[in-house]
């Protein structure tokens, strides 16, 4: 009985040690992958339920008729990391109603006051076709650029080429609202005047800037004065 029970124990101890074993995939353990696969679908819904709540609060918003409530889901969108096409479609849904107004300003995300004086920047990486790089930002200068110092909040536009083929542009504004509205035009812009210089999408990022060693944006504002005489 007892030499039953041992063969029973050793043949469960070895079906444990399976599970655990480096895979030849070079996947790690059995039990890791499973892990790791969690996790990913974790992210997955934990994405799925972020875009499903923006939906939700954009649909609220289109009902709402109390500025005060639509303050609240305003400034509730904004701090869901909205992707550029939900920012687009919250801009639209703003204008249409006529409250852009309501769209929270620098430092005001959080429930702080104006007084942040909080700073907004978007970043946009072009590939382009090797040896363009010059004709690119010649015309971008002359172009584009009259374009975003226009758009309300504008402190800064630069655009530098990074090697052979690619093209990397910084825009900077004192309002999200600045952000989100140049994400568009810098698109249409491009589709009208270098699609034929750029091999593929462009690469987007934007948020609000969470270090700097311009405390009081003075350079930022002398820029933005700068630009607009021109």
């Amino acid at each position: 009985m007892s030499d039953d029970l041992e063969a029973w124990k050793t043949q469960k101890e070895s079906k444990h040690a399976v599970h655990h074993v480096e895979s030849p995939f070079g996947g790690g353990t059995v039990a890791g992958r499973k892990e790791m696969e969690v996790h990913r679908m974790s992210d997955r819904l934990s994405e799925k339920a972020r875009r499903d709540l923006v939906q939700a609060k954009m649909a609220a918003l289109a009902k709402s008729i109390i500025d005060t409530e639509r303050e609240y889901f305003i400034k509730t969108l904004w701090q869901l990391d909205l992707t550029q096409e939900e920012r687009a479609d919250l801009m639209k849904l703003l204008r249409e109603q006529g409250i852009v107004h309501l769209l929270p300003g620098p430092g005001e995300e959080n429930g702080e006051s104006r007084k942040g004086g909080a700073t907004y920047m978007a970043i946009r990486k072009y590939h382009i076709i090797p040896g363009t790089g010059e004709e690119f930002l010649h015309r971008v200068q002359a172009g584009f650029v009259p374009i975003i110092s226009r758009i309300p909040g504008f402190i800064a536009y630069d655009a530098l080429q990074v090697g052979n083929d690619q093209i990397i542009s910084i825009s900077v504004f004192d309002t999200p609202l600045g952000v989100i509205e140049s994400t568009p035009r810098a698109l249409q812009w491009v589709q009208e005047n270098i699609a034929g210089l750029i091999q593929g999408m462009p690469e987007v990022m934007a948020g609000q800037v969470g270090a700097s060693s311009e405390l009081d944006r003075v350079y930022g504002k002398a820029r933005r004065k700068l630009f607009r005489r021109s």
